[in-house]
């Protein structure tokens, strides 16, 4: 996908903002809880992936490229000042289904990731909504696999608690 002379193809470019803008901003969304300061951070990946000229081994090491960057990102966000205000939730994991009963279930399993501490909602957000396996998810975060497991299980036990009651699991 990289172009052989080195700068960032048109081409390229169009292949990474299809394959992973919607994945970038749902876990932008999870850190930052606001859809517009999302997808200016996912623009920010995207700008920085241009200026370094990144070329990656593989898939695997590009979209762990794309994702820690976008956590760096997220965290340096919530570091400053301006974020210290409310923002609303929105309703950015259902997909517009027009059946309500499905809207409610998928609001609900929103709301209990988004209320999950940040160290398990960022592992169930990426094992569940970006497909990332264990081993890429502790690349993306920074630490091993066995501690992704157990935030992981920590995490579904965690939702499980939040969600009794309210759907079937």
């Amino acid at each position: 996908m990289y172009s052989g002379t080195g700068t960032v193809s048109d081409e390229y470019i169009r292949y990474i903002l299809e394959t992973y803008s919607a994945q970038i901003i749902r876990l932008c969304y999870t850190y930052v809880k606001n859809k517009e300061d999302a997808e200016d951070i996912a623009q920010d990946v995207f700008l920085e992936l241009m200026r370094r000229n990144q070329q990656f081994e593989d898939a695997e090491y590009e979209k762990a490229w794309l994702m820690r960057t976008a956590v760096n990102k997220c965290k340096n966000l919530l570091k400053s000042s301006r974020v210290k205000r409310t923002v609303p939730l929105e309703d950015e994991y259902t997909d517009n289904d027009s059946n309500p009963e499905n809207q409610k279930e998928d609001n609900a399993v929103r709301d209990a990731v988004l209320a999950l501490p940040e160290k398990y909602r960022t592992v169930v957000h990426l094992f569940y909504f970006s497909g990332m396996s264990i081993k890429e998810i502790a690349v993306v975060t920074g630490v091993n696999t066995a501690t992704v497991g157990t935030r992981l299980a920590r995490g579904r036990e965690q939702l499980k608690k939040i969600l009794k009651g309210e759907i079937d699991l």
